[in-house]
């Protein structure tokens, strides 16, 4: 597999919040509960089935970076009660968002495909194999904004399990000034989930470039990118809507 994620170096810093930064980290996800509790999530009953169908499998989540304020809540709602991993930056950055996700019982592998990123696959493969659910954000953790890269696709022909792809538009947001354009979604607003799947018997023999493309065309659909175009029928039939 001549893919740049199994060439990183392992010994890579990971950064790590002190005793008094966790603390803030606590208040902090508080606050993100209080206001994720004000959102409408609405999801269709086909969306619904595939999440219930598939909540205690092992599987590959997938989402666009800019939608992580939002995930940590579907977790709560949808997930609860199962063991949940993330893939989040090694950086300061990362070290916040790891512990705010701790609090929330969302499990940290910290990594990306330009630092740590061979431990992290180790460690999620073998989350993946002892029965737990791996979330990443193809595009993160510095883009580019809607590309899925490579990591996605080694994580799931090395594991053969299902790819359960999120589509969360938010329908009254702030838009961060950041290389995602980061969506915070206004209190009392309301958010559309839509999920898709990808099931291993349909992806196997897929080559890593077919099935990077289903991923991408099946996430730019689902989100409603304007600038989303339709790839050709024989990659849409292997997927579910």
């Amino acid at each position: 597999m001549p893919l740049k994620i199994l060439l990183i170096p392992m010994d890579v810093h990971i950064s790590r919040l002190s005793p008094v930064k966790k603390l803030l980290a606590k208040l902090l996800t508080i606050w993100l509960k209080m206001w994720s509790q004000t959102l409408r999530i609405e999801i269709d009953e086909k969306s619904l089935q595939l999440v219930r169908t598939y909540r205690h499998r092992p599987k590959v989540c997938v989402l666009w970076h800019n939608r992580l304020f939002v995930a940590s809540h579907l977790f709560q709602k949808y997930f609860r009660g199962t063991e949940m991993y993330g893939l989040i930056s090694p950086s300061r950055d990362g070290a916040w968002l790891s512990e705010v996700y701790r609090n929330m019982g969302i499990h940290a592998i910290r990594g990306s495909t330009r630092r740590g990123g061979r431990n992290a696959l180790i460690e999620m493969i073998d989350a993946i194999r002892k029965g737990h659910t791996v979330a990443i954000t193809p595009d993160g953790p510095r883009g580019p904004r809607y590309f899925v890269k490579p990591g996605i696709i080694t994580l799931a022909k090395e594991t053969h399990v299902p790819i359960l792809i999120a589509g969360i538009r938010m329908h009254s947001a702030w838009r961060f000034n950041s290389w995602d354009r980061f969506y915070l979604p206004k209190p009392f607003s309301r958010i559309s989930v839509t999920c898709g799947m990808i099931l291993p018997e349909n992806y196997a023999e897929l080559s890593a470039k077919q099935l990077q493309k289903l991923i991408q065309t099946i996430l730019d659909k689902i989100n409603a990118k304007p600038h989303f175009q339709s790839t050709s029928k024989a990659f849409i039939s292997t997927a579910i809507y």
